[in-house]
């Protein structure tokens, strides 16, 4: 094989990133139709692809062409991480709603942008030609202090000058659009684009430094995503596209409320097959190898691979081991490669491929687990079940199996909170298809379907006869083997190409707190719902508190005399149920579950009787109260007990629990909880606790 001059034994295909190998992505780039639509059209403001899937590589080159072909003003901007986390300290200052800080951003992003074209069109040779130079001269010398600045910074600074004087959130953006008098910038800067018969472009990459998945920063890039759709409802002449990762994309959907409007009717998103990888490949194999007088992919892929990995059946054999992303299938030739020149060889074999993989499989695997850490925290404890377990089996053993993790589950970990979230094996086997770990037997073709992106496709629940199978790339991490890797596993993607519907983006655990919180106040009050209360309010503690209180158990001791409705066992080291355990020597958490509003005193009493070793002098009573405040009557029981007993009567509505899985559902804050009851716990203390007086609680002084 003739390896060429230019081959580069330890990158063989080049670096698996687009900006730290540019002589690889400028020699072998391939204008994909993605990119042409870039540079042909200004349809989109949105390139959406995961990890891997070339976002970097198109903004590279899409920037460059339009810079050659002197199409347009080029404006590349990729923050630094440490200007994305100012900027969302400074707006998390004003605000915490996401309607809010979007209005802000938008405006302040608007500014921002024609503030950096003033800048920049001042010393266009033509622009003094212009008729509205005067007030371009005008516009720069009055913000001389913003000039110079990144776009990032520069929109910091703009939201700072505008909320020194404390104003009202609300306010802050008509302060920015009149401050800086933005019609006059917008109609200035529209004129003379117009005048000098070009276009502005701005292209935004790796939004995702710094970013996390909660309204604050979400907002920001919901602000620019609203600025965008501004400059293109106003066609003048500037356009904005924002290079996001899925999961940012995700987050937009979940929390925007335009997101149909602004954002998802101009979305391109970036998927991959076989045959354009194969393209991809060969042509960087072609510049490795000078191959260039071969036009063919599959001979120049047989100039580079040998044996049972010649021909299009060896690649996809290679694909098994990815996630049909460009920098995936990169990571693993360059590796294997790498295993082949180590033996002597010129020539890439299967078993090269065998020894790289294990560490690819690692890696994507972390990624995996990474990229989901937050909006689906029991994924890793899913993922390890199949640890050392046959890679095909059947749908329905894989649902029996799924359900038994979830019963057996005793909720020592934070993570296991998923299980009481998605509650049954085939909810599971969705959401662990959803992220591509799990794919299914297409009925038509017979191949494995997975959605690599995260995109939802149909699953026929009613075929438990069905294969499934996890996928290839994660065999090796997880000690799983196959017979027949080659022969059996042909996987088939299933990534939807157009736009997704934000019904389809929303992942399955939002969807399931969502409904556990809505089943509540359709739940009557009384005898009748008792039993649906009871699993409503089992289930909310498996959820809340998992990680804290463990082996949670509805009826623990049915038979007994005293017979707990729920009881759990406090491993807490830190927080609200820490200090109960301390305080109140509470190694056995019950809670009493009561499906009515107005308690009796028996209830009370009830509740007391259970207290003692090892249940401690803290006992909870959950109610379907609509106040979370105490009746002065339901006070001055407590206060009794406390007095007599030395016992805390914890009285609990229902709604604080709902309200609290709710937030769980925004993915903000997963120690909503503790800081509630921390505080709720903190008000009996200090107050019904300290009581001197009840009112009602002292008989009336006979008359004389």
């Amino acid at each position: 094989m003739n390896t060429g001059n230019n081959q580069n034994p330890g990158n063989m295909l080049g670096g698996a990133r687009a900006e730290v190998d540019r002589k690889m992505l400028d020699s072998a780039f391939i204008e994909t139709p993605d990119f042409q639509a870039l540079v042909s059209t200004r349809d989109f403001n949105f390139v959406v692809g995961r990890r891997g899937t070339g976002k970097s590589a198109l903004y590279l080159k899409v920037s460059e062409y339009i810079q050659n072909k002197k199409i347009g003003l080029i404006y590349c901007k990729t923050p630094e991480e440490y200007e994305t986390i100012e900027l969302q300290a400074e707006i998390s200052k004003l605000s915490q709603d996401y309607r809010c800080v979007r209005a802000i951003t938008r405006v302040a992003w608007r500014v921002s942008i024609l503030l950096d074209l003033s800048f920049s069109i001042i010393q266009h040779y033509k622009a003094s030609r212009c008729e509205t130079y005067n007030d371009l001269e005008e516009i720069v010398s009055n913000n001389k202090d913003l000039e110079g600045l990144d776009c990032f910074k520069r929109t910091t600074e703009i939201i700072k000058l505008c909320s020194t004087e404390n104003p009202t959130p609300e306010s802050i953006p008509g302060l920015i659009a009149s401050s800086f008098r933005l019609q006059k910038i917008h109609d200035c800067i529209s004129d003379i684009l117009s005048e000098l018969n070009t276009a502005a472009y701005f292209f935004f990459d790796g939004l995702d430094e710094g970013w996390v998945p909660n309204i604050t920063a979400t907002a920001l890039i919901g602000g620019l995503a609203a600025c965008a759709s501004d400059f293109a409802e106003k066609q003048c002449q500037t356009h904005i596209v924002l290079f996001v990762r899925d999961n940012i994309y995700r987050s937009l959907s979940y929390f925007d409320r335009d997101f149909s409007r602004h954002i998802e009717g101009s979305t391109l998103r970036l998927n991959w097959d076989d045959e354009s990888l194969l393209h991809l490949i060969s042509s960087r194999l072609r510049h490795s190898l000078e191959l260039e007088s071969i036009e063919s992919n599959i001979k120049v892929w047989n100039r580079f691979a040998y044996s049972d990995l010649k021909n299009k059946d060896g690649f996809k054999f290679c694909l098994n081991y990815t996630l049909y992303r460009p920098r995936d299938l990169i990571v693993l030739l360059n590796s294997a490669y790498t295993q082949t020149q180590r033996s002597g060889r010129s020539e890439l074999i299967k078993n090269d491929i065998e020894v790289s993989s294990k560490q690819i499989s690692s890696n994507r695997l972390n990624d995996l687990l990474k990229e989901y850490d937050t909006v689906f925290p029991g994924l890793s404890l899913f993922i390890d079940h199949f640890r050392g377990q046959s890679a095909q089996r059947n749908y329905k053993d894989v649902i029996s199996s799924l359900n038994n993790l979830i019963q057996v589950s005793e909720f020592n970990d934070f993570e296991s909170s998923d299980f009481a979230i998605i509650e049954t094996g085939e909810d599971a086997f969705f959401a662990l298809y959803s992220v591509g770990f799990l794919g299914i037997e297409n009925p038509t073709t017979r191949n494995l379907q997975f959605c690599h992106d995260g995109s939802s496709a149909d699953i026929d629940a009613t075929k438990l006869d069905q294969e499934t199978c996890i996928h290839p790339c994660y065999w090796k991490a997880l000690d799983i083997n196959s017979e027949f890797v080659e022969e059996n596993v042909l996987i088939e993607v299933h990534d939807d190409e157009g736009s997704v519907s934000v019904e389809k983006v929303a992942d399955l655990r939002t969807k399931k707190i969502g409904q556990l919180v809505s089943a509540l106040p359709n739940m009557d009050e009384g005898k009748e719902n008792a039993s649906d209360f009871e699993n409503w309010v089992y289930r909310a503690i498996k959820i809340l508190f998992s990680g804290k209180l463990s082996n949670p158990e509805l009826h623990p001791n049915k038979d007994a005399i005293q017979r707990r409705d729920v009881v759990s066992t406090n491993m807490a080291k830190e927080g609200f149920w820490n200090r109960v355990r301390e305080d109140y020597k509470c190694r056995q958490v019950v809670f009493e579950i009561k499906n009515y509003s107005k308690l009796k005193i028996d209830d009370i009493r009830q509740a007391h009787s259970y207290s003692g070793e090892p249940y401690g002098r803290f006992i909870i009573i959950i109610t379907r109260n609509q106040n979370e405040g105490l009746s002065n009557t339901e006070k001055g029981w407590v206060k009794e007990f406390w007095d007599l007993h030395n016992v805390v009567i914890f009285v609990l509505p229902a709604m604080i629990l709902s309200r609290c899985i709710s937030k769980l559902r925004s993915r903000q804050r997963f120690d909503y909880a503790d800081d509630q009851l921390n505080k709720r716990l903190d008000t009996f203390l200090r107050s019904y606790l300290s009581l001197k007086h009840i009112k009602g609680s002292q008989k009336r002084k006979k008359k004389k």
